[in-house]
């Protein structure tokens, strides 16, 4: 059996509607019952469903693809560190600081915490 564009179209379309009017009397049951922690999930599964009916506009496609770009540059300046335990249950520490190009390897974490304060923090 096939559908057409239409038929499915009117299909989700409906289907939508079902589970948004039973998203409504179960929001509705859930503030009759002062529940508060149910409200908040079913508002946000409210925005979920309703978030993709409409397609975004190309502002907001645009704003969200910069919104990545800014968060994946801000990701690049910040210390990264790593905790490594080897074959023997020995931890090594591992830190690279982007901003001034510099890294650590030590077996304290204690140096660690010391190089990462000045050359991040103090610098």
């Amino acid at each position: 059996m096939t559908f057409s564009k239409a038929a499915q179209t009117e299909t989700k379309a409906t289907h939508q509607a079902n589970l948004l009017a039973l998203l409504s009397h179960r929001l509705d049951v859930a503030k009759a019952n002062n529940n508060q922690s149910l409200v908040s999930a079913l508002e946000q599964e409210y925005e979920q469903l309703t978030r993709f009916t409409q397609p975004p506009s190309i502002g907001s496609w645009l704003q969200q693809k910069w919104m990545s770009f800014a968060e994946t540059l801000s990701d690049w300046s910040k210390v990264h560190i790593e905790k490594r335990v080897d074959d023997q249950g020995n931890t090594r520490w591992y830190a690279y600081n982007p901003q001034a190009g510099q890294a650590i390897h030590t077996e304290s974490e204690a140096d660690m915490h010391s190089w990462i304060k000045k050359t991040y923090w103090e610098s």
